[in-house]
């Protein structure tokens, strides 16, 4: 539609937008006048004018990149708080006939100002009969796999999971010969440089095989979630982070791995072999 703002900037027209991102679904991009910085807004590219006219893949797709526009500002501007906002209709501040979502980071004494209602007196009865009358209307859905579909979706974690241990078994074949040709030569040639080129192959195929061994334990815990039918798993989704998720936990994963038993007391050996052979060298 030539005339609505928001289909120009899914046409790509619009060559004063500030697009955060696209898929082939919605388009992610700041308004004109943003509310606080990072304010995103995140529009299907079908031109649909209110929600409930939207298709449960659109709104899948419209919903699933706004959770994903608030974990990214999260990561990146570190707001107070984040509001997820969707209005319909003009009454309801709609300015544009174009469904969107915002996305608002908030902070502390921001622009924005308060989201809540003002306090309201209706009585219990007139509580209780739109009560009655939207359970008349309303059925959600379940959302969750079919038994089958949770049997698929095991299947595919655990393709990932053997997968990683095929990684890592490999990392570990390429290793030996490497590092037992290089110490031998170090100890036979009294040779330092070769104890050196033991050591960094020990240290480079020992990363691989941490993080290999990492993602593994990971995905084992993404399948046990599965399995269990944690409804904070999306149907056949496998990313295996969790909104808790930061960099200090992964980096708390990699010393935990490295302290295990397939680890440390393998690769720590290479390294001590080969420390041996570099001290006799010099």
């Amino acid at each position: 539609m030539s005339t609505c703002p928001f289909c120009l900037i899914v046409a790509g027209s619009d060559p004063e937008v500030r697009e955060v991102a696209r898929n082939d679904a919605v388009v992610v991009f700041f308004p004109t006048e943003p509310a606080v910085l990072g304010h995103c807004m995140v529009v299907p590219r079908r031109h649909v004018e209110q929600f409930s006219d939207l298709n449960s893949d659109e709104v899948a797709q419209v919903m699933l990149s706004a959770q994903t526009m608030s974990k990214s500002l999260q990561n990146t501007v570190q707001p107070d708080g984040i509001n997820i906002v969707q209005s319909n209709g003009e009454v309801a501040t709609q300015s544009v006939p174009h469904i969107y979502v915002h996305v608002l980071p908030r902070w502390k004494g921001d622009p924005v100002g308060d989201f809540g209602p003002p306090e309201t007196n209706y009585s219990e009865t007139d509580k209780d009969r739109t009560l009655a009358n939207l359970r008349a209307a309303t059925v959600l859905s379940t959302g969750s796999l079919s038994p089958e579909d949770r049997r698929q979706h095991l299947t595919f974690a655990q393709s990932v999971i053997s997968r990683m241990v095929q990684s890592s078994a490999s990392a570990i074949i390429w290793l030996l010969p490497v590092v037992s040709a290089a110490y031998g030569y170090a100890f036979t040639q009294s040779s330092a440089a070769m104890a050196v080129l033991g050591i960094v192959a020990t240290l480079v195929f020992g990363m691989l095989d941490i993080g290999y061994l990492r993602i593994e334990r990971r995905y084992h815990d993404l399948y046990e979630r599965i399995a269990a039918g944690d409804i904070g798993v999306e149907p056949y989704s496998l990313d295996y982070r969790k909104p808790s998720d930061t960099r200090k936990t992964s980096f708390v994963e990699h010393c935990s791995t490295i302290l295990t038993w397939a680890v440390w007391p393998f690769y720590g050996a290479f390294l001590v072999t080969e420390s041996v052979a570099f001290i006799l060298a010099l």
